[in-house]
């Protein structure tokens, strides 16, 4: 089998330390850069220090860890009619999750991290970043996403996004289809290499996702297309893979409903329904 045409010169930019085994599995060993943008989360000590262990046990040479601190903002914006902004999705004070909740680093840190990842990006020829709806909704993901999409006809290279989405993001992903392109092949998932770099985060208290999560046997990726895809080339919602979440994840969900921030969140995301149209 020939190596797929986006493993050429290619590097991975996620946000959190786990993004990367998460939604980008298949094309690690392949990427000549592993670019992971966050460190500290100032709420949260534990994960904060458990990340530089693990990111010092971290099994690829490739791994470069900006270490930028996190805004907080996670789940503070209005899903699933999240606004869309030039620097991510627009958080709001009255939805927040965290207790370092920052909405202005968050819209600051934009052009830092733009700054941060236009010197690790150069002479790339292909960018896997994360979907521009964030993958499950996650508002560091949208953000790394528009910056990455904005330094891609500057630095002249190919970004794909992967194809993963939640329940609260499918409307921003639906937004955004007509921009994806026709997909990579099924590439196989090194479950190996998965499980080895989950356990790391595990045993550091590292890991935000499901304990029980299983990988696909293979995942693929979308070309973005900022002008939009080419006649008869976009993508459709049914190759959009839903994440398979496990019983516990509800669970886990409703245990954190807080019925006046989710009045505030409908009342928004009606609001944005709106105007977006």
């Amino acid at each position: 089998m020939s190596r797929p045409e986006i493993f050429d010169r290619l590097a991975i930019v996620m946000a959190h330390p786990d993004d990367e085994v998460l939604w980008a599995c298949s094309a690690l060993r392949a990427a000549e850069k592993i670019v992971l943008v966050y460190g500290d989360l100032p709420c949260a000590p534990v994960l904060s220090e458990g990340r530089k262990v693990a990111m010092a046990a971290f099994p690829l040479p490739t791994l470069d860890w900006l270490q930028m601190v996190e805004a907080g903002v996670f789940d503070s914006a209005s899903w699933p009619n999240a606004r869309e902004t030039d620097y991510g999705v627009e958080p709001h004070p009255l939805l927040r999750v965290l207790e370092s909740f920052d909405a202005d680093r968050y819209r600051r840190q934009f052009a830092a991290m733009r700054d941060l990842l236009r010197q690790r990006l150069a002479g790339m020829r292909n960018v896997i970043a994360h979907g521009p709806w964030g993958e499950y909704g996650h508002e560091d993901h949208v953000q790394v996403f528009r910056v990455v999409a904005s330094l891609a006809e500057e630095l002249g290279f190919q970004l794909w996004v992967p194809g993963y989405y939640g329940p609260k993001s499918r409307r921003l992903m639906l937004r955004n289809l007509r921009f994806l392109g026709r997909p990579t092949d099924w590439l196989p998932i090194d479950g190996a290499l998965a499980e080895e770099i989950a356990q790391i985060y595990k045993r550091t208290d590292t890991w935000t996702w499901i304990d029980s999560y299983v990988w696909p046997e293979t995942e693929r990726f979308f070309p973005w297309h900022a002008g939009g895809a080419p006649a008869g080339e976009a993508a459709s919602a049914n190759e959009i893979a839903r994440i398979p979440f496990p019983p516990e994840y509800e669970a886990r969900r409703r245990a954190q409903w807080r019925w006046k921030r989710e009045a505030v969140r409908s009342l928004l995301s009606w609001w944005n329904g709106r105007k977006a149209g």
